[in-house]
């Protein structure tokens, strides 16, 4: 089973200099865009469409594969996502029906194609939603990376990865946020919160979260916030600095978690309730 591993802040589009990032170089800036930043698909109409443009000097040569995996979290609030060509059983996985046309292409400097990508699952799948990502590979765009080592020379060559999330749905499905937990105590260099969230409903949460530090005379002295991909469970964590001088207690924290995401396309996006709360600093 190929897994790739790579950080990861929300769901859409996420750019992996696999080759450069494994060698301890400088990441590239990938000249191929890929839009929209995620696909919104249902049973009703199982196609739709991204665009691929190249924005460099040179050809890229395009492969588009397909990829199972979403974020998740470590205990210290660390997001990640592995990557994987199959998916573990129970979860469910739109790798096996994905298909898309054309899979390899050649896009010259300043080129546009797109890629039609198309869900084709048997009858008998269950309603519920679905979850996958569509994997572009392009190499060429960058010089190769030339090395020394002793006597030996080499020519290293970088491939870029854009993954894309996509979503299916079969039938009616919901969603929501619910706050488990959540934290606010004060460290070294600031205030440090931290909060667990869960997914309700049956489809992935796709939102943000804003946190407000509030002084004791109830001005703001610090703001923080992500994009939050919500399909399970997530421990978030942010710091927050005190300015110079700032008292050092008497402060409180504001949140929202609600689903203003201006960078998903509008079809698709499903609505919930905001949560909203404070947090007394610890």
């Amino acid at each position: 089973m190929k897994a790739l591993r790579s950080l990861w802040s929300s769901l859409g589009t996420a750019v992996l200099p696999a080759l450069a990032l494994a060698l301890g170089l400088a990441e590239p800036a990938g000249a191929v865009t890929v839009s929209p930043t995620a696909l919104f698909i249902d049973a009703r109409s199982p196609s739709a469409t991204l665009t691929l443009y190249n924005g460099g000097t040179i050809a890229e040569e395009l492969e588009v594969s397909f990829a199972f995996g979403y974020p998740v979290t470590d205990s210290a609030g660390r997001v990640m996502v592995e990557l994987r060509d199959t998916a573990a059983a129970g979860e469910p996985s739109l790798l096996p029906y994905l298909r898309a046309f054309p899979r390899r292409l050649t896009l010259q400097p300043g080129q546009r194609q797109t890629v039609r990508v198309m869900v084709q699952p048997p009858a008998s799948l269950a309603p519920g939603e679905y979850w996958g990502r569509v994997m572009v590979r392009a190499r060429g765009g960058q010089p190769p990376i030339e090395q020394t080592q002793g006597n030996v020379r080499m020519q290293l060559s970088v491939e870029t990865v854009v993954a894309t999330a996509v979503l299916f749905r079969k039938g009616a499905v919901d969603t929501g946020v619910r706050l488990a937990g959540a934290t606010a105590e004060r460290v070294a260099d600031g205030v440090q919160m931290t909060f667990d969230v869960e997914r309700t409903g049956g489809a992935v949460w796709l939102g943000r979260i804003a946190a407000q530090l509030v002084g004791p005379d109830g001005r703001v002295v610090g703001e923080t916030g992500d994009q939050v991909a919500l399909y399970r469970s997530m421990r978030l964590r942010f710091t927050v600095a005190l300015p110079p001088g700032a008292p050092r207690t008497g402060y409180t924290v504001r949140y929202t978690l609600d689903n203003e995401r201006p960078d998903l396309p509008t079809p698709g996006q499903l609505t919930a309730p905001p949560v909203t709360g404070t947090l007394a600093i610890r």
